[in-house]
């Protein structure tokens, strides 16, 4: 029965990928548009970013900044998944997230200026129908795939190994034109607080049981950047012989892995929460130790320091070894060794 499963989901996926494949083919390519963006009559902006990834998003905060300081005046809409939207809430540079009930009504709106910041290395179909329905008289994104069927400023993909950050400030450059804007060694991720969240999140953090010196661990990941449960509770071990507490984080993936497991004096597993309260109690850890996953960026973004483990992914590319207090530890297509990443997680926290 499984086998049938099998053959008949990818049957399914043959056939959507080929439907794809024709509508894409009937499209006609767009002619690149000659007139460079002018900066002084752009009022209303659109950016794009349609996957639902956490990461994806804090990534793409930095080039909001860019563009509120490039384009000062202008309003600047996010179209991105309602799941993720509280990230961008307190934004400065973000004058509204578009709801999905407004995705249909873009090219109303008014758009002089529109990016699509897909990621460069896969074509995104969502992320350009999107883009190409704004009716932005300028419509930036990178070349790849049938992107060139949607934008009409095609940028050509990076060769050199950049940050992501990097990569999508590149698309707000380009638009910028002479406009002197921030290098990119002052790209930060951002995340902005309402009233009384960290507050809020102080006082939970200490109804837990915890103080300023716990550390965070995140157990969650996807597919084979998840860790065993038993790496992890071997860390919080090693951190209580340090008189410390730890806070085990998780998804709603990895709920059934911790059911009935005895966890080590000084653990405390903390319930599922909303995204900002999730961010406010976090940002009370002393530091987080977690794979490249959502919560990785998070904490970056709250200038945790931060040990990344990267197993699956490019250090390169998401990682955030160029900043301080925070440490990458590399092992393609491996877990790391509980004596590979102990050393490096109790050098920063004691150094």
């Amino acid at each position: 029965m499984g086998y049938l499963k099998g053959l008949a989901k990818q049957a399914e996926e043959n056939s959507k990928a080929y439907l794809r494949s024709q509508f894409l083919a009937l499209l006609p390519s767009l002619p690149p548009v000659k007139t460079p963006v002018d900066v002084k009559s752009v009022s209303r902006i659109l950016a794009v970013r349609s996957d639902a990834r956490l990461g994806n998003i804090l990534l793409l905060t930095p080039a909001l900044r860019l563009i509120k300081e490039a384009f000062p005046s202008a309003q600047t809409d996010v179209l991105m998944p309602k799941a993720y939207a509280a990230a961008l809430k307190f934004n400065p540079s973000v004058s509204r997230v578009l709801s999905p009930k407004e995705w249909p009504f873009l090219r109303f709106f008014g758009y002089d200026l529109a990016f699509d910041f897909s990621s460069y290395h896969a074509f995104s179909l969502s992320g350009a129908l999107w883009t190409a329905w704004s009716g932005a008289r300028w419509r930036l994104g990178y070349q790849r795939g049938e992107s060139d069927k949607f934008i009409n400023m095609p940028v050509s993909c990076p060769q050199e190994k950049f940050h992501e950050t990097v990569n999508l400030a590149r698309l707000v450059r380009l638009a910028a034109g002479e406009r002197p804007l921030r290098s990119d060694s002052d790209l930060r991720l951002e995340w902005h607080w309402g009233p009384g969240e960290k507050e809020e999140g102080e006082n939970f953090w200490r109804n837990q049981g915890l103080d300023h010196e716990s550390v965070a661990l995140f157990i969650g990941a996807r597919d084979q950047k998840r860790l065993p449960l038993a790496w992890f509770l071997e860390i919080a071990s090693l951190l209580r012989a340090q008189g410390r507490k730890t806070a085990l984080l998780i998804g709603p993936a990895e709920r059934r892995l911790i059911e009935n497991v005895s966890l080590p004096a000084g653990t405390v597993l903390l319930p599922e929460m909303p995204l900002r309260k999730f961010a406010a109690a976090l940002s009370n850890a002393r530091a987080v130790l977690t794979a490249d996953t959502g919560p990785m960026h998070l904490s970056v973004s709250l200038d945790i320091p931060t040990v990344e483990l990267f197993s699956r992914s490019e250090p390169w590319r998401f990682g955030y070894s160029h900043l301080p207090s925070h440490r990458v530890i590399e092992t393609t297509g491996r877990w790391a060794e509980v004596g590979e990443v102990w050393p490096v997680l109790s050098g920063l926290l004691n150094g």
